[in-house]
């Protein structure tokens, strides 16, 4: 296979990747009344008892600082996420965090991802799951300084 087929076979392969993941993702926040956004900013909290300010979400969760301002401000309304700690800091700069009810939810949405992980490598050798997580790091990496 030379370097074009090879970035042919790439490309679709991530393509169809990502389109699976999120057919996943719909399929299972739908019930949620969430989209999967939603969800990363949810799991990421869930992650970070003491809170994440918005610049960290949109951090770990690969979206623009305006995604998630308008993200957290609908999981805000939706009673989902509050201020770690109120009136500390101006909103946008103070960290961010769960409420009871968010923690719920975000706990059965966490039970719903390590369930659907786990079928999804049910059959791979563990050996080969750590080195496609490594491999698809360092891919990544190098395509950022393309």
């Amino acid at each position: 296979m030379n370097e074009t087929e090879r970035f042919y076979e790439f490309s679709g392969l991530v393509s169809a990747a990502y389109k699976a993941l999120r057919r996943a993702q719909e399929k299972y926040t739908r019930e949620f009344g969430l989209r999967s956004v939603h969800v990363a900013c949810m799991l990421h909290l869930l992650g970070a008892p003491e809170g994440l300010s918005a610049t960290e979400l949109s951090e770990r969760c690969g979206v623009d600082r305006a995604q998630i301002s308008r993200v957290t401000g609908e999981l805000e309304r939706a009673g989902l996420i509050c201020e770690a700690v109120p009136g500390e800091k101006r909103r946008y700069r103070g960290p961010l965090a769960l409420t009871d009810t968010g923690r719920e939810k975000a706990a059965q949405m966490n039970s719903i991802v390590a369930e659907k992980l786990a079928a999804v490598s049910a059959e791979l050798n563990p050996y080969d799951v750590n080195v496609f997580y490594r491999v698809l790091r360092a891919v990544v990496a190098k395509l950022g300084e393309v």
